[in-house]
C-alpha cells in the first residue's frame, strides 16, 4: 500500500537547509514561447491568442495534461472516462486539434474525430511548460491544427557548476475523490555545462471516482510512465538532444457504455458488461538545434522521431459474447525548421516535414471464451500506410516601426493505402483496397500593432485544412445504418478571422480575442440512397459547411506585491450542416458538444519575500441546450434537453520549505456539487482534497 510521507518527515528533511526562498506560485504567464513561431519569442509580439502553463501549475492543479487546460478561455475538457480526457479548443477536438510533444505531433492517422484518449498518455510530471496556441495554425503545423495547437515541452536536466554532479527527486500526489496515488522518482546528472541527463518513472493508480452524487463504480485504472532526456551542449551554440517516453494505460474503463453507469439527470445506462481500453505509446527522437545569431539560419533544428501507438479494446457483451479489437501504428518523422534574417525582408521561418505511418489492425470475436471468427479489420483498415510531406515559409517584416506583418504559406501532400478494408456490402468483394492522395496549399496573413506601454493589438486571417486519414476512410462505426468505406473524400477547409489585444503594463495583464471560423467540406456521415439487407447504407462525405465564432477574455490585476485578482470568460456559438440518418435530410444544427458560456475568477496571495502562497477560486459554467443531431442521440452522456450548468469553489495553497522541498494542498468542489462537463461520460469529482509533496537532492 502506498503511503504519503508525513509532513513531520518533510519538515525534518527540510531542517537541513532552513534558508527560505520565494514561493513558486503556479502561473499562466511566460516571457518566452516557441509554439507560435516555432522558435523562442516574446508572446506579446505574436499575433495569436496564447496560454502558457508552467511546471508548478501542472504539478499542483492537474491530474493529467488535458485537465491542466480546464477552465481556460475557449477550452472545454470533455471526459468520456477517467483516463480519456479530450480538450475542445474553440469548438473542435480529436483530429481537429493538434497535440505536440517537443514539437513532434502526437496526432496520427488512426485518430478519431470525436473525443479520444491520446492526450491522456502524456505524463504531466515530465512537462516543463505547456503552450497553447488558440485557433488555426496550419501553416506551421499542417493538417489538424484547426481549433488550436498544444505543445508539451519536456523538462531537461539543469547544467552548470564544476565536474560531474548527480541529483534526484521524488514527487507524490494524492487525491481523495478517486483515492488516487501518483508517485514519481527521477535522477539527474550533468557534467558542468557540457551535458545533462534527466530520467524518471511515474506510477499512477486511480480508484473509483466519488462524485457529488455518490460513488461511480468501475471507473478506476492504472498508468505507468517512464522517460529520459539527454542534452549535449557544444561551444558553438549547437545542442544535441536524445529523448524517449513510454506509457502504459491498463484497463481504462469506458463506464458509460456498461451496466455499471450511474445516470446523471436522466442519462441512459449502457448495455455492455465491460468495455476496457489498454493504451501504449512510445516516443523516441534525436534532435540537433542551434542558435548562432547570424543571418543565414540564425536558428534551426532538425529532428528525427519514431512514435508507436498500440491500443486494445476489450468488450464483453451480454451473454458470453466478447470481442478484442485494436491496432498497432508506427510513425517515423523527419522535421527541419530554420529561421533566417534578411536585411530588407525581415525574419524568415521556413522548413519541411515528412512522416511515414504504417498500421495493422485486428478484431477477434469470442463466445464462451472460444474464438469464433476474426474480422478483416479492426477500428481501421488492416495493412495500411499513410504518408505525408510538406514545406512551409513565413516572413515577419515591419511595414512601420510599430506594425509588423507575418504572411505564410504551406504546401502539403498526403497519400493513403490500405490493403485490407472490410466491405459490408454483400454485393461487392469482401475485401477492398484503397489508394488515395491529396494536396493542399494553405496561407495566412497575421499582424501586430505595437501600442507602447507593453501592449499590442493583433489580427489574423488564416486558412486551415485537415486531410482525410485512416479513420475517415476505413473506420466503419455507424450505429443506425450500414457504413461502407468512403474512398472519395477531400480535405476539410477552414478560414479563421481573429482580432485581439494583449498587454502586461503596470499592474495589469490581459488578453482578449474575438474570432470567426468558416467551415467548408467538413466530413460527416451521409446516406447513399442504397439499402444493404434492408438497412440504409451510409458513407462519409464532405457535406458539412458551417461556422463557429466566439469571444475570450483573460484579465489579471496585481493589487500589490502580495495580492492579485484574476478573471476569465469565454463564449462561443456555431452551426454546421448535418445529415439526419437514415432519412438523409440535411439540416443546419449546432456544432457537436459546443462549449457553454464559462468563466473563472479568484484571489491570489503570495508572501512577500517568503515561501507561502494561496488562492481562492470559482469556476462557473452555464447550461448547454444547443445540441447537434448526434448530441441528441448520445443519451448516455448528454441529458435530454442538454447539460445543466454548475458553479464550484476551491482553495489552494502551498509552501516552498527550501530549495529541496515543496508541499501543496488543494480543496476542490467545496460544496460537493454533482456536475458534469458537457458531453462527458462521467461526472466531475465531488469534494476533493489534493496534496502534493516534492523532494529533491
Amino acid at each position: 500500500m502506498y503511503r504519503l510521507p508525513p509532513v513531520s518527515l518533510i519538515l525534518l528533511l527540510a531542517a537541513q537547509n532552513q534558508s527560505t526562498a520565494p514561493a513558486q506560485e503556479p502561473t499562466r504567464t511566460q516571457e518566452v514561447v516557441v509554439t507560435a513561431s516555432a522558435f523562442a519569442d516574446d508572446p506579446l509580439e505574436q499575433p495569436f491568442s496564447l496560454e502558457t502553463l508552467d511546471q508548478a501549475w501542472l504539478r499542483t492543479r492537474a491530474r493529467t495534461v488535458p485537465e491542466a487546460l480546464q477552465g481556460l478561455p475557449g477550452v472545454m475538457v470533455q471526459k468520456t472516462a477517467s483516463g480519456q480526457s479530450s480538450p475542445y479548443l474553440r469548438g473542435f477536438t480529436g483530429f481537429r486539434t493538434q497535440m505536440l510533444v517537443d514539437g513532434i505531433p502526437l496526432n496520427h492517422a488512426a485518430m478519431r474525430s470525436g473525443p479520444n484518449q491520446y492526450w491522456s498518455t502524456l505524463d504531466a510530471l515530465t512537462v516543463e511548460r505547456l503552450e497553447l496556441v488558440r485557433g488555426t495554425s496550419s501553416v506551421l503545423y499542417g493538417s489538424d491544427a484547426i481549433g488550436g495547437t498544444v505543445n508539451a515541452i519536456s523538462r531537461r536536466a539543469m547544467v552548470g557548476g564544476e565536474g560531474v554532479q548527480v541529483g534526484g527527486g521524488s514527487f507524490t500526489r494524492y487525491s481523495s475523490a478517486d483515492d488516487a496515488w501518483t508517485q514519481r522518482a527521477e535522477v539527474s546528472m550533468n557534467s558542468g555545462s557540457e551535458w545533462g541527463f534527466l530520467g524518471g518513472s511515474t506510477i499512477s493508480h486511480y480508484g473509483d471516482l466519488e462524485s457529488g452524487g455518490g460513488a461511480l463504480p468501475e471507473t478506476g485504472y492504472s498508468q505507468y510512465n517512464a522517460d529520459f532526456r539527454f542534452d549535449r551542449y557544444f561551444r558553438n551554440g549547437v545542442v544535441w538532444t536524445t529523448a524517449g517516453q513510454t506509457v502504459r494505460q491498463q484497463n481504462v474503463p469506458r463506464t458509460h457504455k456498461t451496466v455499471f453507469a450511474v445516470p446523471f439527470q436522466g442519462t441512459s445506462l449502457g448495455g455492455e458488461l465491460q468495455r476496457d481500453q489498454d493504451q501504449r505509446r512510445d516516443l523516441f527522437y534525436t534532435r540537433v538545434a542551434w542558435e548562432r545569431g547570424g543571418t543565414w539560419t540564425r536558428n534551426g533544428e532538425v529532428t528525427l522521431s519514431y512514435q508507436r501507438h498500440k491500443e486494445i479494446r476489450d468488450r464483453l457483451r451480454t451473454g458470453t459474447r466478447r470481442d478484442l479489437q485494436g491496432f498497432d501504428l508506427d510513425d517515423i518523422g523527419l522535421t527541419a525548421r530554420f529561421e533566417s534574417e534578411a536585411r530588407d525582408s525581415g525574419i524568415w521561418s521556413w522548413g519541411a516535414e515528412v512522416h511515414h505511418q504504417s498500421a495493422d489492425s485486428f478484431r477477434d470475436n469470442f463466445v464462451a471464451g472460444v474464438l469464433t471468427s476474426s474480422a478483416i479489420q479492426g477500428a481501421i483498415g488492416d495493412d495500411s500506410t499513410y504518408d505525408s510531406a510538406a514545406i512551409y515559409v513565413q516572413d515577419e517584416l515591419f511595414v512601420r516601426d510599430d506594425i509588423s506583418l507575418i504572411p505564410g504559406l504551406r504546401a502539403s501532400w498526403f497519400s493513403l493505402e490500405s490493403d485490407r478494408v472490410d466491405n459490408p456490402d454483400p454485393g461487392g468483394p469482401a475485401i477492398l483496397q484503397l489508394d488515395e492522395s491529396w494536396t493542399a496549399l494553405t496561407g495566412s496573413l497575421r499582424g501586430v500593432w505595437y501600442l507602447g506601454n507593453e501592449s499590442t493589438v493583433f489580427a489574423g486571417l488564416s486558412q486551415g485544412f485537415r486531410a482525410p486519414n485512416l479513420s475517415d476512410l476505413t473506420s466503419l462505426d455507424a450505429t443506425s445504418a450500414v457504413e461502407t468505406p468512403s474512398p472519395d473524400l477531400e480535405p476539410e477547409n477552414y478560414l479563421q478571422l481573429e482580432i485581439g489585444s494583449k498587454g502586461r503594463g503596470g499592474q495589469w495583464r490581459w488578453q482578449t480575442s474575438v474570432y470567426q471560423t468558416w467551415i467548408d467540406d467538413m466530413i460527416v456521415q451521409s446516406p447513399t440512397g442504397a439499402l444493404i439487407d434492408g438497412t440504409p447504407e451510409v458513407q462519409k462525405s464532405n457535406a458539412g459547411d458551417g461556422w463557429v465564432h466566439g469571444v475570450e477574455v483573460d484579465v489579471q490585476y496585481e493589487i500589490d506585491q502580495a495580492w492579485g485578482v484574476f478573471a476569465t470568460a469565454s463564449w462561443m456559438n456555431g452551426e454546421v450542416d448535418q445529415v439526419q440518418l437514415p432519412s438523409g435530410t440535411t439540416t443546419r444544427a449546432p456544432l457537436s458538444r459546443l462549449a457553454p458560456l464559462q468563466g473563472t475568477t479568484g484571489l491570489r496571495w503570495q508572501q512577500n519575500g517568503g515561501s507561502w502562497w494561496g488562492e481562492a477560486w470559482m469556476w462557473a459554467v452555464d447550461n448547454q441546450n444547443q445540441l447537434s443531431l448526434r448530441d441528441t442521440t448520445d443519451t448516455s452522456r448528454i441529458p435530454s434537453g442538454g447539460t445543466p450548468g454548475f458553479t464550484i469553489f476551491g482553495l489552494s495553497g502551498g509552501v516552498k520549505i527550501n530549495e529541496n522541498a515543496r508541499w501543496s494542498l488543494s480543496l476542490e468542489n467545496l460544496g460537493d456539487k454533482n456536475y458534469r462537463v458537457h458531453g462527458s461520460g462521467l461526472n466531475g469529482p465531488g469534494f476533493n482534497l489534493i496534496t502534493t509533496v516534492e523532494l529533491n537532492f
